[in-house]
């Protein structure tokens, strides 16, 4: 190769690596650690004022917590009946698939 080549080559790879640093210099400083907050710092923070998932209304943090747990009451409350009503299902099921059974054996069932 030419030296013209072989310095212009070495001239680019030097101007491309001097722009990947300005680069990624400014891109550091868009982040602005002082207002940043951690994550872990977040988690801890006590929450005084809330809105409602229902209708959002703004609530204090003690009708908040009441809110929360009567939700969680009523869930438990319809989770039961559908537990309930689930193992009837099954049952359901499986008598007609003992039915079906029976009937594909030749057993006469009305």
């Amino acid at each position: 190769m030419q030296p013209k080549i072989i310095f212009k080559l070495v001239q680019v790879g030097f101007y491309t690596i001097i722009a990947c640093q300005l680069v990624s210099s400014v891109n550091a400083g868009i982040l602005d650690p002082e207002a940043d907050i951690p994550e872990e710092v977040l988690r801890a923070e006590i929450i005084t004022e809330a809105r409602s998932p229902i209708d959002g209304k703004a609530l204090s943090a003690t009708d908040f917590a009441e809110l929360v747990v009567k939700t969680k009451q009523q869930l438990e409350r319809e989770n039961a009946i559908v537990a309930t009503s689930g193992s009837k299902l099954k049952e359901t099921l499986l008598l007609l698939r003992l039915r079906g059974f029976l009937r594909s054996v030749g057993v006469p069932i009305k």
